[in-house]
This record gives C-alpha cells, sequence and structure tokens, in this order.
C-alpha cells in the first residue's frame, strides 16, 4: 500500500498507565493470525464492515515496530459515491443481568496523516462508536483529523462536544475508554491523560447494553477523501463490577509563552530520573531534535523553562516533549 510507518512514542509505555480492577475479558485481538493484506479484515474473527472490496481497511503487516501485525481503516478510496466506511466487531454485554455496570476498551491507536504533498491536504474524521445489542448508536469518540476541527470530540448520540484535547498525528497512542451502563456516564484517557471524566454518555431512549463496537472512517463534507488512516491493534474490551482507576500523569507542557525578546518559552514539571528531549515542528509532519539545550533531565521535581531562540518572529512552530527513562 505505500503507506509512512509510524513513530513510535506512546507504545513503550502501555504497560505502566492502567491500574487493574476487578474485570472479565469480553474480546480482545493482536491481528497475529490474521493475513495480511487491503481487505483482509472484514472476515477474520468474526469482523464485519462496508466497502469491502476497496482497500479501505484491512490488515497491517509491520506498520509500527515492534507491534506486529495491526488493523487499520482508511487511506484508499472506496469512491465519493459513499461518505463512510465502518469495520465493527459484534460484542454482548448486559450489565444489568451480568451485575457488571463497567466496559472498558483498550487499545493502541494512531492516526496517520494525509500524504497530499499540497499545502492543504483532504483530511477526513474516524470514530470509535458503540452500539447496543440492537444494533443502535449510543455515542462516538471521534478523532477529527481536519484542520478546522483537528482533536478529540465525544458525541453522545445527538450533540457533538469539543473536549478541548488532541491526539498526536503520525504516533500510536494508548486509548481508554470505561463506559458505566447503569448511571450512563463515560471516560475517556489517553496516553494515561485525561480527556474527559464521568460525561453523560448517550442522550437516546434506547436499551443501553453492549452490542459491539464500530470504527468508521467519514469523508469530510465537499472534500475528496484524504489518504490519511487509523490504525488499531491489541484492542480489548473487559466488563467489570469496579471502576477502572487511572492515574492522571503529571507530565505535561504547561505552557508555551513569548519572553519580551519574542522568542518561546515553554514549561513543564520534570521529575528525577527521566530525560526529555524537546521537539518542534513547522508543518506537524517532520519532528526535529537539534535546538541547543533540549536535552533536559534534574535531580529533583520541579518547574522547568526552555526558551527556543531559534523560531523566526510570527512563524508558526509546533512542540512536544518527549520523556524517556
Amino acid at each position: 500500500m505505500g503507506k509512512v510507518k509510524f513513530i513510535i512514542l506512546s507504545i513503550l509505555i502501555i504497560s505502566s498507565i492502567l491500574t487493574r480492577s476487578a474485570e472479565r475479558e469480553l474480546y480482545f485481538t493482536d491481528f497475529e493470525d490474521a493475513p495480511v493484506g487491503d481487505n483482509e479484515l472484514v472476515g477474520y474473527d468474526s469482523w464485519n464492515g462496508t466497502s469491502n472490496n476497496s482497500g479501505s481497511h484491512g490488515i497491517e503487516g509491520a506498520a509500527v515496530e515492534g507491534l506486529g501485525k495491526s488493523a487499520f481503516i482508511g487511506y484508499n478510496s472506496p469512491g465519493r459515491s459513499t461518505d463512510t466506511v465502518y469495520v465493527l466487531r459484534s460484542i454482548n454485554h448486559n450489565a444489568t443481568t451480568t451485575g457488571e455496570p463497567f466496559v472498558r476498551l483498550e487499545a493502541v491507536v494512531g492516526i496517520n496523516d494525509s500524504e497530499n504533498p499540497s499545502s492543504n491536504p483532504n483530511r477526513d474524521s474516524f470514530f470509535f462508536t458503540f452500539f447496543n445489542a440492537s444494533g443502535s448508536a449510543l455515542a462516538s469518540l471521534t478523532y477529527n483529523n481536519t484542520e478546522n476541527s483537528f482533536g478529540l470530540w465525544r458525541e453522545d448520540g445527538r450533540d457533538t462536544y469539543d473536549t478541548g484535547e488532541e491526539f498526536i498525528r503520525n504516533e500510536v497512542q494508548i486509548l481508554v475508554i470505561e463506559i458505566d451502563l447503569i448511571n450512563n456516564t463515560w471516560s475517556v484517557d489517553l496516553d494515561g491523560f485525561q480527556i474527559f471524566r464521568d460525561e453523560r454518555f448517550t442522550v437516546r431512549n434506547i436499551s443501553r447494553d453492549l452490542g459491539g463496537v464500530a470504527i468508521q472512517w467519514q469523508r469530510t463534507s465537499g472534500s475528496n477523501w484524504g489518504t490519511n488512516w487509523l490504525l488499531f491493534d491489541d484492542l480489548a474490551v473487559y466488563a467489570s463490577t469496579t471502576k477502572l482507576v487511572i492515574p492522571e500523569n503529571p507530565f505535561r507542557i504547561k505552557s508555551i509563552t513569548r519572553n519580551t525578546s519574542g522568542s518561546r518559552v515553554l514549561s513543564w514539571k520534570v521529575q528525577p530520573g527521566f530525560s526529555y528531549q524537546i521537539q518542534y515542528s513547522n508543518d506537524l509532519r517532520q519532528w526535529l531534535s537539534d535546538l541547543p539545550g533540549s536535552q533536559v533531565s534534574e535531580n529533583e521535581e520541579k518547574m522547568i523553562t526552555f526558551t527556543d531562540n531559534t523560531s523566526p518572529p510570527n512563524s508558526k512552530r509546533y512542540y512536544r516533549v518527549i520523556r524517556t527513562q
């Protein structure tokens, strides 16, 4: 398919994010015994979907080094006659009859950006949608990859809300979604960072049980399909009697400001035992680590700042900080 491979960043911390509670596995797949290729996901392990002969979903052999096989949706256009492509897996759970009110989805997820060489490539949206045993949609988490609405959005079956949080293009991250089917709330964390907590799950007056999960690719209205695509792997769904505790990761860029000279100043909290690498990008595609003094470590926990004196005035520049141990 010629897709660009993902950068590994967050996959290294998957084992440290979750504090387990009593749980029962409803479904798990790492796709390792699936055949590799376009159109190979539907029909594997009871996965279903649409646009099944267009190459719009399938199995990748080595999109992320060390991850093995993974599933994808996107990249290859299904044609202008359709606006949405989906793959889905039926996973049944009734919280009332089992006494397990919590359902949790965990997965490695990444959005690879469109390859269009123009300055304004076509970009789309991707959804994780939960539906009930009757096949009716309950709620969705949206990875909106468009420039105008970029970020993570939630939808409760009627209204759509901007969470104010973003994902990182071209990198895999650990997604955790927990749903309280009895109290009709849900929470989402990405790489241990809280995206939202205990928001209303669905407004629809329909049965609140689990029938399965759909992953959708939706074309932006009025545009051609982008060559962006969503990777997902190590997908697990659990039922639980108790709420999962996800400790809030204390590492995050706190602010990016300008000093009196016009240079950008980043601030965040460092902890002993970790090394921090400041990276920057002018286009959200190529990330560089060549800023002077951009490798940081300290012997005590404290707030620090880093000043980028190389950025031209009035230019657009993006930053991230990579923490390693």
